[in-house]
């Protein structure tokens, strides 16, 4: 019997790994994120060019802070938002310091975390040696 897993995709395309929940899509950690914290809009900017079907304003979504990714993301949308002065400079200094601390905190939980074993190659993948008696021909052609 197989065990399904979470299928939660962080933002930098690593997918969690973790067991889902029974009849669930999702772990009990990602289950619980989705419920506690809605999507929220870092600020809104006009769409110039809108196709149709296309909302006339996009949102900047703030990304889920789950990995390095996500959190270089967050880098990137702030500095958008400062530079088109879409967000105020309060706010800025606010979503900034979430984003430091969240760097921060993100390499304390990484530390802490036991090294992963490397997965053990299979006989498939093992290049094989060639029998002792083809090495010994093999190096006594290169001598003459």
């Amino acid at each position: 019997m197989s065990v399904p897993i979470c299928e939660y995709i962080r933002t930098g395309g690593k997918r969690c790994g973790s067991p889902a929940l029974r009849d669930q899509r999702f772990c009990y950690y990602h289950t619980g994120q989705f419920q506690a914290m809605p999507m929220t809009t870092m600020f809104l900017e006009e769409n110039p060019h809108p196709r149709p079907g296309d909302y006339p304003i996009a949102g900047f979504q703030v990304p889920f802070l789950d990995d390095a990714s996500a959190i270089q993301i967050g880098y990137m949308q702030l500095i958008h938002g400062v530079s088109h002065l879409r967000l105020d400079p309060r706010r800025a200094r606010l979503i900034l310091l979430a984003l430091q601390g969240a760097s921060a905190n993100l390499k304390h939980a990484e530390a802490s975390l036991p090294p992963v074993p490397a997965p053990e190659p299979n006989e498939a993948e093992t290049p094989k040696k060639p029998p002792a008696s083809e090495g010994k021909a093999v190096s006594k052609a290169k001598k003459a």
